[in-house]
């Protein structure tokens, strides 16, 4: 071998230990060796100044154990940590290629990723942001932010934005951009780019929505309605769907807002009602519960008519495929349960294990994907939230109670 060639080996020999020193350190080093940036410290939101722009602390952070995030080829569900967590949603990465699942503790509001499909991956910290007692998380930005709403000790609602550095190969953490949104917001959803944000806000005659960029910033004030107890949702990029909240034998109502212009149109009406709609905004899945019966109809928009469901699945429960046109996925407790289901399951008072079903509306068919508890993997779990990647490979659940975070494989 010549000179020459000797170098060039020699230095593609570098070049690789390079890059995988690289990609272990982004994945599988552990966090105790992070340090955190000056900044201002502090213990809880509440002790922060409204509309502060950043903040980091010193955190004594325990992640070292190593989770196996992957699926057995018998058993296709995994545990992703024990939580409690806030709030999950998975996301992809493209160098390497991998899904990352990101969530933030309920304990102390510190965002983490992990890698899926590596065995003995440890969680690398994105946040350590403290905020204690996070009861909601909505994403943004693809996952590169998020909004938390927690209870501060006087009661109010509070509602932050908190901007997520990006991530580097050091050992010093950047701090994370904060936000604050008005007080005691009952309802925020965000947009399908995750450009924006649509929030409630209760008035002496219902409800204002508004508006704003991801930040809570350049809000602007979209529509009014005389109704207070009201949720919101982002399922179309020009169409915001606003409901009452479901309350069996109560008659209930959907309307579609038109963000642009702010017209309300009224969609469905009936007793219980709990619904969801497609990322077209051309059907809506509904539930109805008079306190007795209950039934689920799939509400063509574009035509007012209603077709009757085989299955009978609760809306809120249910998550859309983005990449399947009909397709939705949905936790639906094994056993049969009382019509007023949804009302107690709220309360806390009843709690069923669930299954994890994919339905097509234009067939009407539906599969079976993963029971938690069963040769599947994973324990019975009573499933509060769901999160599906970018491809659809993996599906994630938060169970209610604990709020574990598991991952379910669906595709190899």
């Amino acid at each position: 071998m010549t000179q020459k060639n000797i170098y060039i080996a020699l230095g593609f020999l570098i070049l690789l230990l390079v890059m995988t020193t690289g990609i272990w350190f982004f994945f599988f080093r552990s966090t105790n060796s992070i340090s955190t940036n000056t900044g201002s410290p502090t213990s809880a939101f509440g002790n922060n100044p409204s509309n502060s722009n950043t903040s980091s602390v010193n955190t004594d952070l325990n992640v070292n154990q190593t989770i196996n995030t992957t699926a057995s080829a018998e058993q296709k569900i995994f545990k992703i940590t024990d939580g409690p967590v806030v709030g999950a949603m998975l996301i992809q990465t493209l160098r390497p290629t991998t899904t990352i699942a990101r969530y933030i503790n309920q304990d102390d509001g510190h965002v983490f990723d992990v890698p899926l499909g590596v065995a003995g991956a440890v969680p690398r910290v994105v946040s350590n942001v403290t905020i204690p007692g996070g009861q909601r998380a909505v994403w943004l930005e693809g996952g590169n932010a998020a909004i938390m709403q927690y209870v501060d000790d006087t009661g109010v609602v509070k509602t932050v934005y908190l901007g997520f550095p990006q991530a580097t190969t050091t050992s010093v953490i950047q701090p994370t951009r904060i936000q604050f949104l008005p007080d005691n917001i009952t309802d925020i959803a965000a947009s399908p780019d995750g450009r924006s944000v649509a929030y409630l806000l209760k008035t002496q005659n219902g409800s204002d929505g508004y508006i704003a960029k991801s930040d809570g910033t350049n809000s602007k004030k979209v529509f009014s309605l005389p109704l207070s107890q009201l949720l919101i949702s982002w399922p179309s990029q020009s169409t915001l769907l606003v409901q009452t909240k479901s309350a069996a034998g109560v008659t209930g109502m959907a309307f579609a807002v038109d963000i642009k212009s702010g017209s309300i149109s009224q969609l469905v009406s009936a007793p219980g009602l709990s619904a969801t709609a497609d990322p077209f905004f051309s059907e809506i899945v509904y539930e109805k519960s008079d306190g007795t019966n209950e039934a689920t109809y799939a509400h063509n928009i574009k035509n007012g008519t209603d077709m009757s469901l085989s299955f009978n699945p609760m809306p809120e429960k249910c998550i859309w495929s983005s990449l399947s046109i009909n397709i939705l996925y949905c936790a639906v407790p094994l056993q049969t349960t009382t019509a007023n289901y949804l009302d107690l399951w709220h309360a806390g008072t009843a709690s069923y294990p669930d299954g994890i079903s994919a339905y097509a509306l234009n067939s009407g068919l539906s599969v079976a994907i993963a029971t938690p508890g069963s040769s599947d993997g994973g324990i019975a779990s009573d499933i509060f939230e769901m999160s599906l990647s970018p491809d659809e490979q993996y599906l994630s659940f938060t169970t209610k109670g604990a709020r574990a975070l598991w991952g379910v494989l669906l595709s190899n």
